[in-house]
């Protein structure tokens, strides 16, 4: 059996943003990217300085990416809360 790679196409759309920066000049990043002349969709992953090579990662649709917003904001709510009560008990002493 052959073994046949496809070769893989992206176009980085828009850069969103550093997530994290490694020693070694890679990064973790966000970005809206086309894959295979696809439609664009968020992209988490690692990139080396020049967007050559990549790690694996991860992709996510507009409804994707709304309901990971939705997550983390109710995430932060509920962390504030229970630093608000928290703050607020020790002040009854």
């Amino acid at each position: 059996m052959e073994n046949k790679r496809k070769e893989i196409s992206f176009e980085v759309i828009e850069h969103v943003g550093v997530i994290a920066k490694y020693q070694n000049g890679w990064q973790k990043e966000i970005n809206v990217v086309s894959w295979n002349d696809g439609p664009a969709k968020y992209d988490i992953r690692d990139w080396d300085p020049d967007h050559e090579h990549m790690s694996r990662g991860i992709t996510l649709s507009e409804d994707d990416m709304q309901s990971l917003r939705e997550l983390m904001d109710g995430r932060e709510k509920a962390a504030i809360a229970k630093f608000t009560e928290k703050k607020s008990k020790g002040w009854e002493r």
